[in-house]
């Protein structure tokens, strides 16, 4: 008997790689975070994972400039990399060497080889077609090669089980810019999102910059920021779940906004070494406040809680007046002369407030 070379490869096949054995969605036991988190981190990690639905989806952050947009996006991707640290941050701009480790950048520039070969295979199939303008032959051919690259390997190793934290995300799906590789392949994304397990965040500035095809459809979560008069350094960011209606093109609320109250200028013990420190040794104190707290500083108290644990036992300073008094000699504050006198890591220099603009790729895939 004659064995074909077809016949030989069927009878080679293992039986185990017929079927997908790998865990599915109702295989999900329970929330896995950081091993040592306190109770009211634990709380906090859990809160976070249920109100992103399990950490997939689309959130927009939307408000005006120095709303506290990067704020938000930093302090998530922060605090959802110390909770999770099995989920792989992914960021489109560099932070500061203080956030810590992260899984690499995602921007036009990185994507640029990609970028171009989804443009080409797109031409290819708009020239085949006799079309010589950008119509609905090419639109579809690019959005079928953007598709595909989504589903390839290389977008799964990059993308599986991720945050995507997008700085400047209208950018990316910009409504005047549809035939952008840029656009289609974060169209497939977003289509996408749940089977990759991502969740995506991306900052913007108004809603009417969104794609009406390929991002404001798949849009789960809207973020408002509001930043306090009053101490600048705090924040409530609102997230509330969306949805989009088509009809009127409008974004519109499903229940009720959860808020998220966010100091980024308190001192944080768990970022970097947690340690605070005198960067102006020659320094004359100002007020009696400045004088006993930076005397603390000097004789080891140099972390946020045992520095106020101190100075509240011994009836000297409240809390309040402590933290006010470390963002004076620390911070740049809104109509104060800023005093530079010590330094302390708080979520504020996790990243460059300025880097977006600065960084944002000059490459141009080509319309």
């Amino acid at each position: 008997m004659v064995v074909t070379s077809r016949n030989k490869d069927r009878r080679e096949i293992d039986p185990d790689d017929l079927f997908d054995d790998s865990a599915g969605y109702e295989d999900d036991t329970g929330i896995r975070v950081t091993a040592g988190l306190t109770d009211i981190e634990r709380k906090q990690a859990t809160v976070l994972y249920r109100l992103f639905n399990e950490l997939w989806g689309l959130c927009i952050v939307r408000g005006d400039p120095g709303s506290g947009k990067d704020t938000f996006l930093n302090w998530l991707l922060y605090t959802l990399k110390r909770y999770f640290p099995h989920k792989r941050i992914l960021r489109d701009e560099k932070p500061r060497r203080l956030f810590g480790p992260y899984a690499g950048l995602f921007n036009e520039e990185v994507l640029r080889d990609d970028l171009k070969r989804m443009r080409d295979v797109a031409k290819g199939e708009r020239s085949e077609s006799g079309s010589e303008r950008f119509d609905g032959t090419y639109m579809a051919a690019l959005e079928k090669a953007a598709d595909e690259w989504v589903g390839s390997d290389g977008a799964k190793v990059l993308l599986q089980n991720s945050v995507l934290g997008l700085t400047e995300f209208w950018d990316y799906v910009y409504n005047r810019h549809p035939h952008k590789p840029i656009n289609k392949t974060m169209g497939g994304i977003h289509k996408m999102k749940r089977h990759l397990n991502t969740l995506i965040v991306g900052c913007v500035q108004l809603e009417s910059d969104l794609d009406k095809k390929t991002c404001k459809p798949f849009i789960d979560w809207r973020v408002s920021c509001v930043r306090s008069q009053r101490d600048t350094t705090r924040y409530t960011f609102l997230v509330e779940k969306v949805k989009y209606d088509q009809r009127m093109d409008l974004i519109v609320p499903v229940g009720k906004p959860f808020p998220i109250p966010v100091d980024a200028g308190k001192p944080r013990s768990f970022i970097g070494d947690g340690r605070i420190t005198i960067r102006k040794p020659d320094y004359r104190p100002q007020t009696i406040e400045e004088q006993i707290v930076i005397d603390c500083i000097r004789s080891g108290l140099d972390r946020y809680e045992s520095l106020v644990d101190y100075l509240v036992d011994e009836g000297c300073m409240s809390e309040i007046e402590t933290l006010l008094t470390l963002k004076n000699l620390c911070l740049k504050l809104p109509g104060k002369r800023p005093k530079f006198a010590i330094w302390y890591p708080c979520y504020y220099f996790i990243f460059n407030s300025r880097s977006a603009p600065n960084l944002r790729t000059s490459v141009k895939v080509g319309d």
